[in-house]
This record gives structure tokens, sequence and C-alpha cells, in this order.
């Protein structure tokens, strides 16, 4: 019998497509910063302290695969994360870090 997490093989490519947009520093910085709360691109900069073509590039590669939504308030563009289930990967990963590396 299969498990309701087995991933057919267009699930199992579309998800190495998230998780390889998430495979970059800054981009994990991003979805970090955004567990909070929602960030304006300033903001994201400000904390990621890197070039406005830098931020809106990565940020493109996180809003592309799901993981990012961003909305217009005027002229001020916010960022939030998505599915906040997301998220669980980070506790994953500081367990396998810290556990196994």
């Amino acid at each position: 019998m299969k498990s309701q997490e087995t991933l057919n093989a267009e699930q199992r490519t579309r998800g190495a497509r998230v998780l390889q947009a998430l495979a970059h520093p800054l981009r994990l910085g991003i979805m970090q910063a955004l567990t909070e709360s929602p960030l304006t691109c300033s903001e994201l900069q400000a904390l990621m302290g890197c070039p406005q073509p830098t931020l809106s590039l990565q940020l493109k590669v996180l809003v592309d695969q799901g993981l990012v939504a961003t909305c217009k308030e005027g002229t001020v563009k916010r960022c939030s994360i998505r599915n906040r289930d997301f998220l669980k990967l980070f506790t994953c990963l500081r367990r396998h870090l810290t556990e196994v590396l």
C-alpha cells in the first residue's frame, strides 16, 4: 500500500525544483527572515545586507517556486511566506546540521 506522502514522478521533479530554490544561503536567509511576519523588499534588503538587484533576483526564484508571495501596497512590495507549513523544513534542517553534521 502506498503512503499518502509518496510522490509521483511529476511531484518529485517539481519538488526538486522547490528544493533547488532553497539551495542558496541568501534565499534561505530570506525565508528565515519572513518567518516572523511579512517584510517589504527594502526591509529584506537591509536585513540581508545585499544590493537591491541581488535581492530581487533571489526573491524571484522563491516567488517562481511558490515559496514567497508578494503584494504591492502603493509603491511598496511586501513579501510573505505562502505556506507556513513549509517552515517545518527549517526545524528538520537545523536538527540535521546539529545532530548529523
